[in-house]
């Protein structure tokens, strides 16, 4: 897929794994720069982040992925959080890359999370943005502003992926209308980030990408993923874990990342007072400056 049509990345492709699936990425900065690769949250897809300008102007190699399932990556069934540290150091094997730092926004926190309990030193830095709490243990899902749809992935699949299929669909027919009626499940705070017209259409072709081809199905699974045993413990990573939170954030409360800071042996927060969950909109070059010092 050339840039003009990937939502502004330098490159975009597929790597296929050894099993024989395709995993999908998206690029951003020189090709020669240090690897940070970042993971989605929900629903979202690898071409969520508009950080390519500063990761230019850094020297730094942004890749971000789609989750199994998800977008243009083929499904992984019964997979585990953990599992998807397994695609990573394949991916980066393919791409050339032997250390990186990973980033996750959101539900895509916990995979970052993965990635440093599973693959050693080859991680280097975890950053935790807007990040999701322990949704595999009880009491966290109910604190969230989107508990009713994590309640629908776990109880009623089909319902849940109904619901992204149908968005998805309108999202290729009517992205102004599709956008609106994702706006109105966030937060005033984050419904003002998603109006504005640059957000706007990188958002709306992020979604529209997320959901093809069985992407509301891969949706739903991931969520489904993150609501299961995770297959790793947090609390034995030993790298440093940025961990950067709004305190409006009503989608991932603060409490959740207080129970990061708690947990994690070498966290390092950052509070913008501020912010909501889309603080990744404002924020990206201090993200990317404090996870590169």
């Amino acid at each position: 897929m050339d840039a003009s049509r990937a939502g502004g990345a330098t490159r975009a492709g597929e790597a296929r794994l050894a099993d024989g699936r395709a995993l999908a990425y998206a690029e951003w900065g020189p090709s020669d720069g240090r690897p940070l690769f970042h993971f989605h949250g929900i629903p979202d897809g690898r071409f969520s982040w508009g950080a390519g300008p500063a990761c230019e102007e850094r020297g730094i190699r942004l890749i971000t992925v789609d989750r199994p399932g998800v977008g243009g990556s083929d499904p992984r069934p019964g997979r585990s959080v953990a599992d998807w540290a397994a695609d990573v150091e394949e991916l980066a094997e393919r791409l050339g890359v032997e250390r990186f730092r990973v980033s996750g926004h959101s539900a895509g926190g916990p995979y970052a999370l993965a990635c440093a309990g599973r693959l050693g030193e080859r991680v280097e830095a975890v950053g935790l943005i807007s990040g999701a709490g322990r949704l595999d243990q009880p009491g966290f899902v109910a604190q969230m502003h989107t508990a009713r749809a994590w309640w629908l992935a776990s109880h009623l699949p089909g319902a849940m992926t109904f619901v992204y299929s149908t968005s998805g669909s309108l999202s290729r027919r009517n992205p102004d209308l599709a956008l609106k009626l994702v706006a109105a499940n966030f937060p005033p705070v984050d419904r003002a980030v998603i109006r504005r017209p640059e957000v706007a259409a990188r958002l709306r072709f992020a979604y529209a990408e997320a959901t093809r081809a069985g992407g509301a199905h891969g949706l739903c699974e991931d969520m489904r993923t993150l609501l299961s045993p995770w297959g790793f413990e947090p609390a034995a990573i030993g790298v440093p874990v940025h961990v950067f939170h709004g305190r409006r954030d009503a989608i991932a409360p603060p409490a959740h990342a207080e129970h990061w800071i708690r947990t994690l042996a070498d966290a390092r927060p950052v509070w913008f007072a501020g912010d909501g969950h889309l603080l990744i909109e404002d924020r990206y070059e201090e993200v990317l400056d404090r996870m590169f010092r």
